[in-house]
């Protein structure tokens, strides 16, 4: 009965979040409200980007139900207010990832409802790992319906609409806006096609957007950016890594720079290891003029943001995490 409970709710949950209905309201909303779009005219958005932003203001309490501060967030970030474009764009990923697991938990418990052939019998032990497993994700999707609750009564929004909050946020001086668009994590690979012209403006303003958090001393912005310039880095090749031009002195800069800014940190202990060993392999590679250059900009960049901001929890090494909504108000 759970699991019948737990898959019914499931559907109306996600049916209701992605109707028609639902897109509708959405697109009139947008419109009402004059949402920023990535499709106007370049010199359109370069005025809009030079314009006066308004000041950032506190966010609303992240408790509080996404409906009951959405007009109020939308019209901020409408306006330019960088904390508040923020703010919305995550809240849009949030939801739309929460719709995603639904939908995949969803898909996953029907699997283990199968009704076997007639005549066919389950051993006890099997039937028992059946039982388990339909209750573990019973009680899985009753968590996640829980959460979805934050969402309820919102509308889906477009690919297009919510990059754009993001892009807002970091014209607006948001560091961790700004590391979201640069690395790529904006785009979103089950909307590329949507996404095609905002690729383009992408590719021509990612390393100035990195290079700003950087600046910042946001530790995975300067990871990641070191990753796109070092030719060796292993993996595939990261939306950033493709707006830039390889270079490894300019990687070795920005690794030096990370090790100056995490010093001898305990938290940091794994990483430290996979870092201080890219850096030994990219000093193999260059002379000593390539070494001298690098190691005087990394000296640069320390005595510009000598310190790691307080805000900073941690960074990995080849990945960029998601930011997350309560991390979008400014120091």
């Amino acid at each position: 009965m759970l699991l019948v409970v737990a898959v019914g709710g499931l559907g109306w949950w996600i049916g209701r979040t992605h109707s028609p209905a639902t897109h509708g309201s959405d697109t009139a909303g947008a419109t009402a409200s004059n949402a920023p779009t990535a499709r106007a005219n370049p010199a359109v958005q370069e005025r809009a980007a030079s314009a006066p932003r308004p000041p950032n203001r506190p966010l609303p309490d992240l408790q509080l139900p996404l409906r009951d501060v959405l007009p109020d967030l939308r019209a901020r970030a409408n306006a330019g207010e960088p904390d508040a474009a923020c703010r919305l764009a995550a809240e849009m990923e949030y939801c739309d990832r929460i719709a995603a697991q639904l939908s995949s938990i969803s898909e996953a418990m029907k699997s283990t409802n199968v009704r076997l052939p007639q005549g066919t019998r389950m051993t006890p032990e099997l039937q028992a790992t059946v039982r388990q497993t339909q209750q573990t994700m019973a009680a899985g999707a009753e968590r996640m319906l829980e959460e979805s609750a934050h969402c309820e009564g919102v509308p889906a929004v477009s690919a297009n609409q919510r990059l754009q909050y993001w892009r807002t946020a970091a014209v607006g001086g948001n560091v961790v806006a700004m590391r979201h668009y640069a690395v790529g994590n904006a785009f979103r690979m089950n909307e590329t096609l949507e996404n095609l012209d905002n690729l383009r403006a992408y590719r021509r303003e990612a390393e100035t957007f990195a290079k700003r958090a950087v600046a910042a001393g946001d530790l995975s912005t300067v990871l990641a950016l070191a990753a796109a310039h070092n030719p060796a880095q292993p993996g595939r090749r990261h939306l950033l890594a493709q707006a830039v031009t390889p270079d490894r002195p300019q990687a070795l800069a920005l690794y030096l720079y990370a090790q100056s800014l995490m010093r001898d940190e305990a938290r940091f202990a794994t990483l430290r290891s996979f870092i201080d060993q890219t850096v030994r392999n990219l000093e193999q590679d260059l002379d000593a003029a390539s070494l001298a250059r690098a190691r005087a900009q990394a000296a640069d960049h320390m005595r510009a943001q000598p310190t790691l901001p307080a805000s900073v929890q941690g960074a990995m090494f080849g990945h960029t995490r998601d930011v997350e909504r309560q991390e979008c108000a400014s120091p």
